[in-house]
């Protein structure tokens, strides 16, 4: 009988492997938590720089059980690098970037080159980070 089984199971390698995977990945799918409640999701925010200092206002995503819509929650960061400032956060979500003046340059190349950051987001509600950057290098060659 147990021969029998076996050569039967043996037939059927293809399920047995696809069983296998799920029992394998099953756990750690249900034991991962959300991202959003691991990591500070941005969606909007607002830079300002005073010298070498940078002040960061942001909007974070609020992950709420069971709720309908989406609730956020504003957020300070302060400091002399923004790609530090900002290592512990995710930009995938961040369609907003305002600076209380002209838009600085400098932090500009530095977010360009961050990981998460979307090609699409606005600055100043004019022009996407690769706009003003193509411009600006466009200007300068």
């Amino acid at each position: 009988m147990i021969k029998h089984t076996l050569h039967y199971l043996w037939g059927k390698k293809f399920i047995i492997l696809i069983l296998a995977l799920v029992l394998i990945l099953l756990p750690n799918t249900i034991g991962h938590g959300m991202q959003v409640r691991t990591t500070t999701v941005i969606t909007e925010m607002v830079i300002e720089r005073t010298g070498n200092e940078i002040q960061i206002t942001a909007q974070k995503f609020k992950p709420t059980a069971g709720a309908d819509s989406a609730s956020y929650e504003t957020v300070t960061y302060q400091g002399t690098n923004i790609r530090q400032m900002l290592s512990n956060v995710s930009l995938a979500h961040c369609t907003k970037i305002k600076f209380t003046s002209e838009p600085d340059l400098a932090i500009l190349h530095d977010l360009y080159h961050y990981q998460d950051l979307r090609g699409n987001t606005l600055i100043n509600d004019a022009a996407t980070i690769n706009e003003l950057l193509k411009n600006y290098d466009n200007i300068l060659h």
